[in-house]
């Protein structure tokens, strides 16, 4: 008899302890141990360059006129500009699209070339090379563009433009 007495006195601490134990708990939990996500600053992608594209739209007699505009739309930059070619048988063509990380900057640089159905027989005066270059990106669109022209003496910036 002695022993389920003790027994008893033995089990009734124990539940008097672990009550303890939960009436200790923070006031302000619900009971609710489900993880929450905490939210965290992620870094917004860089821009990435993923594929360009160029096209002289027109050649015709004219002067020598440097001239670029640049408009920033959706994934795309689009330059659309008038680079001068020495005779008639010149045409434009990308000589490189570079996306600096950096500095957030793409460089687009045009230049002349001789065309390829061209001949022998070319007028001698100055024309002028419309075109348009596009650049696609993911992740964004660079903060600044810069449209450089290349007529074979390294060139020069014809405008800069900033979003």
């Amino acid at each position: 008899m002695e022993r389920r007495a003790l027994l008893t006195g033995i089990g009734t601490a124990a539940v008097a302890a672990l009550a303890g134990c939960a009436s200790s708990a923070d006031p302000g939990d619900d009971g609710d141990d489900t993880p929450t996500d905490t939210p965290t600053d992620t870094p917004d992608p860089e821009p990435r360059m993923t594929d360009t594209t160029f096209t002289v739209t027109d050649v015709s007699s004219g002067t020598q006129r440097d001239e670029a505009s640049v408009a920033f739309g959706g994934d795309t930059v689009t330059v659309e500009g008038t680079i001068w070619g020495a005779n008639g048988c010149k045409t434009g063509r990308l000589l490189g699209a570079e996306y600096d990380a950096a500095a957030d900057e793409l460089t687009v640089t045009v230049g002349t070339k001789d065309r390829e159905d061209a001949g022998d027989g070319c007028t001698q005066a100055i024309v002028e090379i419309r075109y348009r270059a596009t650049a696609t990106f993911e992740g964004g669109l660079p903060g600044t563009v810069v449209v450089t022209h290349d007529h074979g003496d390294g060139g020069k910036d014809v405008t800069t433009a900033t979003q």
